[in-house]
């Protein structure tokens, strides 16, 4: 008889809300990609090569040896395969030509990703390889949000390249394809009562926002959800829509050097401010350009997400769903040429949000995805949501510095990371737009923006031309700095 699977605990709420989100086909993979030159000795054009460092990888996140079930339900759980069969996760595309556009082709690669959903029965996660001419390939890591937040993908990349260096020795042909996974328990889920006090006051304001009308509502001060949207606010699509038949997601990949990051770090520490709060500025500075004046809109509401390991006392490497929200408001400016600096009062407004997102990471009282706890059914409101007004204009998700040689281990000429990069698919059920970032210590911003198409509130054919003037506009700011 087959072995079975193990089960290992039930889903939390904001687990669970990652499990509807994808079963009602709302939303598939995070992707955090990094290019390595893997030097001298190491073939990334074959699936066999990656065997015994991805084996390493299942060792050390338990994670990735995980399947939910009844994921259709209010009461999906996680439960564990007894055995891995490691090319089901490994795919290794052609090479890339010398003539070829690189940037071109990594972004291709991910946006695919975005729209493609994960094999049943296996742990949701793959590695998608994309070789270049000589010693370097693009290595994508692909995972379902139901096994944790973005900096799943950093903790990935750093046990890969530490397994990478380990076993670079290892013949391909003497890795093994098919591997027992390890019995180890799941880490505890953090959106817990105990972690995440809720004040009656703050339960309240939704609570009685849904129930009383809105103009009631909004002139007693109680709010459904916990962003602030008014008339002028920017929502793209206001009405938050789904087709499970058409929809698709696009994507859009920028890299800003690492003399522009420099810069920008040493300008932001002058303003007292760090580079999550400037770059909202600079994402609504481009937003206006594309939209233009006189179109109503007075405000962007900014939905960001933010990393709680550290105020729970958890490894920066631990896998798992870790992630709060925080909200940010800034208003919208009348267009300034691309390269023009920011004002005082920009300035001003990305040092307030660097405080505030500063709060929100270390403040566990009152965290909005604690409310999830009090939601009857997390599949029926997620599902409820399609129809009604959006809760804010973009989402800002910045996994912040990614040292893949934080503990060591790197030779010269051995491999290495040169580059990294976020992804995630637009948000059926909030922004219209996100813009992902992930920052190389010592090499390249890069940041992606995605969208769900039909959400930005114009035409689809003109939706790439809105996206090139906002993130022209970004990166010219950004360079200003």
């Amino acid at each position: 008889m087959a072995a079975q699977n193990k089960f290992l605990r039930y889903a939390s709420p904001n687990e669970k809300r990652t499990i509807s989100r994808e079963d009602l086909g709302f939303y598939n993979a995070v992707i955090i990609s990094a290019v390595y030159d893997f030097g001298n000795g190491f073939d990334a054009t074959t699936p066999k090569s990656f065997f015994e460092p991805l084996r390493h990888c299942i060792e050390a996140h338990p994670f990735l040896c995980v399947v939910v079930g009844d994921k259709h339900t209010d009461k999906g759980y996680y439960e564990r395969v007894p055995k891995m069969n490691l090319p089901d996760h490994v795919a290794v595309l052609d090479s890339v030509s010398k003539e070829a556009d690189v940037s071109a082709a990594m972004e291709a690669v991910m946006a695919r990703e975005l729209n493609k959903p994960f094999a049943q029965g296996i742990p949701p996660w793959r590695i998608v390889v994309l070789p270049f001419a000589g010693s370097q390939a693009l290595v994508v890591f692909s995972f379902s949000h139901t096994l944790g937040d973005g900096p799943n993908g950093t903790s990935f990349h750093r046990s890969f390249l530490k397994a990478v260096r380990e076993t670079s020795k290892t013949a391909p042909e003497l890795a093994v394809s098919t591997l027992t996974t390890p019995d180890t328990a799941l880490p505890a889920p953090f959106d817990t009562p105990a972690h995440l006090p809720i004040s009656w006051s703050f339960l309240l304001g939704p609570l009685i926002g849904n129930i009383l009308p809105r103009f009631l509502a909004d002139f007693f001060g109680f709010k459904a959800q916990a962003s602030t949207v008014d008339a002028g606010t920017w929502l793209g699509t206001r009405t938050m829509f789904f087709d499970a038949a058409t929809n698709t997601n696009r994507l859009k990949l920028r890299e800003l050097p690492s003399s522009a990051v420099a810069n920008a770090t040493r300008a932001a520490r002058a303003h007292d401010a760090k580079l999550s709060g400037v770059l909202a500025q600079l994402i609504a500075r481009g937003l206006g350009r594309a939209i233009g004046d006189g179109k109503g809109v007075t405000n962007y509401v900014v939905e960001t997400a933010v990393n709680m390991r550290r105020s729970v006392g958890v490894h920066e490497d631990e896998m798992g769903e870790f992630a709060s929200g925080c909200y940010l408001r800034v208003p919208h400016v009348d267009a300034v040429e691309p390269g023009t600096p920011l004002s005082d009062a920009e300035w001003e407004g990305a040092k307030a949000a660097t405080q505030k997102l500063a709060l929100a990471a270390v403040k566990l009282q009152d965290q909005p995805v604690g409310l999830l706890r009090y939601a009857s059914s997390v599949r029926q409101w997620l599902a409820g949501k399609v129809g009604s007004e959006r809760g804010s204009s973009f989402e800002l998700s910045n996994i912040g510095l990614f040292d893949p040689d934080r503990d060591g281990g790197a030779a010269p000429g051995g491999p290495r990371i040169v580059k990294a990069m976020f992804a995630q698919p637009g948000h059926v059920t909030s922004s219209a737009i996100a813009f992902n970032v992930l920052c190389l210590k010592g090499g390249v911003l890069a940041y992606t923006a995605t969208w769900q198409v039909g959400a930005l509130g114009i035409p689809a054919e003109d939706e790439e031309a809105f996206v090139t003037k906002v993130c022209d506009g970004i990166d010219a700011d950004f360079a200003a700095l």
